[in-house]
Order: C-alpha cells, then sequence, then structure tokens
C-alpha cells in the first residue's frame, strides 16, 4: 500500500448503529486485540440465522478436519451447542409471572468452551484504519441485563479491538 493510500485510509471512518458482532473470547485473560474478532453481521438478521452462521464460523476455526467432517454427516456431532445468554429477572417480575431468575436473551449467544465464539448485538459501531495499516473497530454493548417489567434494562459499556497485519 502507498503512503497516500494509507494517509487516506486513516483519515476514512465508516459508522453502524447496531449490528451483530463476532468475536474469540477468552476466560483466563483478554488478548490483545489481535484474532479477537470474527464477523460484522447485519443486524436485520434474525437470531435464528446468526445462530446458525455462529455455529459454522466455530466449526469451521475450532474443529479438526475430521471433526468438521463428521459435523457435516451430522450436526448431533457439534461438542457445543449455541446458547442464548441470559438476562436477570426481576424478583417481583419472578413472583408476577412465575419466571426464572434467569431468562434467555435473543440478542447474545455464545458456543464453545475456553476460548467461546461470541454472537452479540452492539451498537455505534466505528472502524478505520490507521497509518500503520491496523484496522480499528470500536462499539458499545449492553452489560448487567435486567429485565424489569415489560422492558430489558441495561448498562452501556465501550469497547474496541484493533486488527494488525
Amino acid at each position: 500500500m502507498t503512503t497516500h493510500s494509507a494517509a487516506h485510509l486513516a483519515r476514512s471512518r465508516e459508522k453502524i448503529k447496531r449490528a451483530w458482532l463476532l468475536t474469540w473470547e477468552h476466560a483466563t485473560h483478554r488478548p490483545r486485540a489481535l484474532n479477537r474478532f470474527v464477523a460484522i453481521v447485519s443486524s436485520r438478521h434474525s437470531d435464528t440465522r446468526v445462530r446458525t452462521i455462529l455455529e459454522q464460523y466455530y466449526v469451521n476455526n475450532y474443529l479438526s478436519i475430521p471433526e468438521q467432517f463428521s459435523y457435516v454427516k451430522s450436526k448431533k456431532r457439534c461438542p457445543y451447542k449455541v446458547q442464548h445468554c441470559t438476562v436477570a429477572v426481576s424478583e417481583k417480575l419472578q413472583k408476577a409471572a412465575s419466571l426464572p431468575p434467569q431468562a434467555p436473551f435473543s440478542d447474545s449467544m455464545i458456543i464453545g468452551g475456553n476460548p467461546w465464539l461470541w454472537a452479540r448485538i452492539v451498537h455505534d459501531l466505528e472502524t478505520w484504519i490507521d497509518e500503520d495499516g491496523g484496522e480499528h473497530l470500536k462499539w458499545k454493548e449492553r452489560e448487567n441485563l435486567l429485565w424489569e417489567g415489560d422492558k430489558i434494562t441495561s448498562d452501556w459499556r465501550e469497547d474496541s479491538l484493533i486488527r494488525c497485519d
């Protein structure tokens, strides 16, 4: 890439209001952003469609070739199943509607052990390329989800990653 192209790319920023973001996550440590990024998928896709995409990315990137071959013959052979993350249900709503303390949340799902692949709806995505060719992604996402009454409330946190060659 020429210096002129890199300088031009470093200035250009793209923004999206809402999308599905797929990333690899680890329980023991938070790796530097390198290799965390998997994909950005349109928020217009249903959680069922994203569930299929998530499972396929996991199979392609984590299972051995013989395991992938086995998976193609029978999807039941995948060692992990996609699971929806949950939201805490308020005590008042638990009593009023006979609900459990946790309920599935369709905007967030995972597959795998450690590491696992995580798909969730994120907001205010912004991307740009720096002078060194590093690809930046910044977004806001919900955390501390609570189902209170007829709506889901949450705190918001900002996160980011950089993908370099």
